[in-house]
């Protein structure tokens, strides 16, 4: 009898994940860099919208604004090159000339307002020069990270499913730079059940 009663249990439970799994929306605030409101890309040398540069080693670039990478010239070819999907942002649009080397971090900030937040999750590919040195939601380590020469070998995905909270969230992306050009590409999604929702 228990063990009939604890697979219905877990039948149920299962039931009810499922169930909220498909009643999940997309969080729309989320933003690939390089895009408008409208998650179309904006040009070369324009100022990221989303994206803010909350730490930066180069006192020349001390952010918080973000730098649309020009396509056409240097680190582009080494760097993966932009398409209408996302854009390399940097501190500085002619990424070519170099930054200071050290850590750089861009943040995102994102509203689950109007969402149960426990049930957030986020997924994405991100590639940056030099290595990614961590993804961090809310001020707390996720322990995302990459090899040193990360653009040498294409994105690396992640996928985030706790550390939410209610309301404004923040997702910074932590680049460590060498002596060198240094920028960030990230694609990024994200869905959450609405506070609506209840299972029946």
């Amino acid at each position: 009898m228990n063990t009939i009663y604890t697979i219905l249990v877990v039948l149920v439970s299962i039931s009810v994940v499922n169930s909220q799994e498909l009643k999940k929306i997309p969080i729309p605030t989320l933003f690939n860099t390089g895009v408008d409101n409208n998650k179309m890309t904006i040009a070369d040398g324009e100022t990221d919208p989303h994206y803010v540069l909350s730490i930066s080693a180069d006192p020349l670039f001390s952010g918080p604004d973000t730098k649309v990478v020009y396509s056409d010239g240097f680190p582009i070819g080494p760097w993966l090159y932009n398409d209408e999907v996302s854009k390399w942002i940097a501190p500085r649009a002619d990424a070519g000339e170099w930054n200071s080397p050290g850590i750089y971090v861009y943040s995102l900030s994102f509203s689950l307002h109007g969402f149960k937040h426990e049930t957030a999750e986020i997924r994405g590919f991100w590639v940056s020069d030099n290595n990614g040195a961590d993804i961090m939601i809310n001020g707390k380590s996720t322990g995302f990270f990459t090899v040193y020469d990360a653009f040498r070998y294409g994105f690396s995905p992640f996928e985030i499913k706790e550390g939410f909270v209610n309301g404004i969230n923040t997702i910074s992306f932590v680049v460590n730079n060498g002596e060198a050009p240094t920028g960030l590409r990230v694609i990024i999604e994200g869905k959450a059940v609405p506070i609506e929702f209840t299972v029946k």
